[in-house]
């Protein structure tokens, strides 16, 4: 992973205006006085496909996603590297950072994109003033901490065919679309296990036709119906 492609700097009148519509959106309890700091004091940075917003280990910041796609990605101590979450356009993360934690895992650009950044001492700042900043910190918070136990249920009790229908379901917006942002070769991270245990479940679900392989990394997905069927008892809890 290289480094960005533009160092983060101040944001434009334009891009402060989106910024504050998506704060307002995203943290609806706040005061507007603290949604018009943020959207002032947003910096803004440009990073290419592959490469990284943050590192695992680096302090972590708030981070808002004005554009792009991103894979949140932990490497374990054996070196092997797993894909834990999806970073969606309009979002913020890092909630942590009011903590001025350190990151556990990278946020990896899957398509060229385009991020607000804030450091953790500012969010902490911020939050000290707005109970209602500080409240949507810890709803944030909580709810990762139950999307953490879902995922660590899903490792421990669902088979490998359960846990490859469940990732094609909750992002198959970026699976099956055209251009698809997320291919084949991202299954075995998302899924958790090895690429082969995730080619026999795609060889499956392709023989009973709910999905096609295409190509060397593609898929498309022939009977919407059997996915949801397959997967409706599983929660979506977002990446």
């Amino acid at each position: 992973m290289g480094a960005p492609v533009n160092p983060a700097g101040p944001a434009s009148a334009t891009e402060n205006a989106d910024v504050l519509g998506l704060i307002e959106r995203a943290l609806p309890g706040s005061r507007p006085q603290t949604s018009q700091h943020l959207a002032r004091t947003v910096r803004i940075r440009g990073v290419q496909a592959g490469d990284a917003v943050f590192q695992q280990g680096e302090p972590i910041p708030l981070t808002l996603l004005l554009g792009g796609y991103g894979a949140f990605r932990r490497t374990t101590v054996d070196g092997q590297q797993i894909t834990v979450g999806i970073a969606y356009p309009g979002e913020l993360y890092g909630f942590s950072s009011i903590a001025s934690t350190n990151a556990s895992v990278d946020l990896v650009a899957l398509t060229d994109c385009k991020v607000g950044l804030w450091g953790g001492p500012e969010v902490r700042h911020l939050a000290a003033a707005d109970s209602g900043l500080a409240l949507e910190v810890i709803d944030r918070i909580s709810a990762f901490a139950a999307i953490i136990t879902e995922k660590l249920d899903g490792f421990l009790h669902q088979d490998a065919r359960r846990r490859v229908v469940r990732i094609l379901a909750r992002h198959r917006d970026l699976f099956f679309a055209h251009p698809a942002i997320l291919s084949r070769a991202h299954l075995p991270s998302l899924v958790g296990t090895s690429r082969e245990m995730t080619g026999r479940v795609l060889r499956e679900l392709e023989r009973e036709g709910t999905v096609a392989r295409v190509g060397r990394n593609g898929l498309k997905l022939l009977r919407p119906d059997a996915l949801d069927a397959d997967s409706a008892p599983l929660a979506r809890d977002g990446g």
